[in-house]
């Protein structure tokens, strides 16, 4: 092979680095999301801390490392310094800008400016410790991607892909539209809570996980690689009355509440119908009955034949169908992963359920 091979081939590598978003970046990948960088460290270094992070709208990825800081690098500007233009001069006015507080032992970012809502579309890359407990909520949605992070996730999302990477401990995700994908390194020690409106879930434990599922779909599959004798399961009944597995108080639990409470009318509605059907079959029937008895009688009459007393009775109209009511119930998978243990509950409204044993 020659040089220019080795060029070409550089070159294609250099594009295909280019195009890869940041959010989607390998945990081990040094560089960062263009823009402002902000540094915090926990106060107490010795005990596991946490990072709260509210934003309307952004992309996030968050990855865990073997160092003390926080480190947030985004595509916002960081509150108090603005970028200074290629004529000198820096933004006075509020401008949408991003800000990282340490307080507690609890590390919180926030998004600030005159229209925090015009952070659509922003980045952030954020480093934290491995054992560094997560509270994360968009409003409005933007895809989340968590590398390497070993502390509790708690994580509401409105609109877009949950992807969990070489997580351990605990996973609590909820999210309005977008699949979830959770891959756990080592089995979760705490329950498990992986709920989504519309789209698919993917959960991926070590074999030798113990744990009690409970898993629920209405319009998809379940389906799992994992042995019979080590997977026990039996199928629930499930009615369209049931409540939805109830999840936190946050958007995405009102919005799953209020999608039930659609279902159950629409159900109560095709049952009122199916009703009116029948009423209005059985009295267009009792019409034509009526009509045809009258008709037998007048036509006897001007004939002048003797009935003997028997009037003729038209046959009935056919009384249509109750229309079928939609199994707006799903299905629910119930067992017990190598005798049972930590309570994993995966629930979708639209979409497979799929659990992976990993080897």
């Amino acid at each position: 092979m020659n040089s220019r091979f080795y060029l070409r081939l550089a070159g294609l590598l250099a594009a295909t680095a280019l195009l890869l978003s940041p959010g989607l970046r390998a945990a081990d990948e040094e560089t960062e999301t263009d823009g402002a960088t902000a540094r915090v460290k926990f106060s107490d270094p010795g005990i596991p801390g946490t990072l709260k992070l509210s934003i309307p709208w952004a992309e996030l990825h968050i990855i865990g490392t073997d160092g003390n800081e926080v480190i947030v690098t985004s595509s916002l500007d960081q509150k108090g310094r603005a970028e200074v233009d290629d004529e000198g001069f820096r933004r006075l006015d509020e401008d949408v800008t991003f800000e990282l507080a340490e307080k507690d032992n609890v590390a919180v970012v926030t998004v600030a400016g005159d229209n925090a809502w015009a952070s659509h579309g922003a980045e952030f890359m954020i480093k934290v410790p491995r054992n560094t407990n997560l509270v994360l909520r968009t409003s409005l949605g933007g895809e989340i991607l968590v590398d390497g992070v070993e502390g509790d996730l708690d994580i509401n999302s409105m609109n877009g892909e949950v992807t969990l990477r070489d997580i351990a401990s605990s996973a609590v995700v909820n999210t309005l539209n977008g699949e979830i994908s959770a891959t756990f390194k080592s089995a979760p020690v705490k329950p498990v809570s992986l709920s989504t409106l519309n789209g698919e879930i993917d959960v991926r434990l070590p074999g030798d996980t113990k744990a009690n599922l409970r898993m629920r779909t209405h319009n998809g599959s379940i389906r799992t690689n994992f042995p019979d004798k080590v997977l026990q399961t039996k199928t629930e009944k499930v009615t369209g009355s049931s409540a939805p597995v109830a999840v936190s108080s946050d958007d995405v639990h009102r919005e799953l509440s209020r999608e039930q409470a659609r279902i159950n009318k629409e159900v109560a509605r095709a049952r009122r119908d199916a009703a009116k059907a029948t009423a209005d079959a059985v009295k267009a029937a009792t019409e034509a009955t009526k009509e045809a008895i009258e008709a037998a009688v007048e036509a006897s009459v001007n004939v002048n034949v003797n009935l003997d007393g028997v009037v003729p009775v038209a046959p009935a109209a056919p009384v249509p169908p109750i229309p079928p009511l939609p199994n707006f119930g799903g299905k629910s998978i119930v067992g017990t992963l190598n005798g049972g243990g930590v309570d994993i509950k995966l629930t979708s409204m639209n979409g497979t359920i799929t659990l992976r044993q990993v080897k």
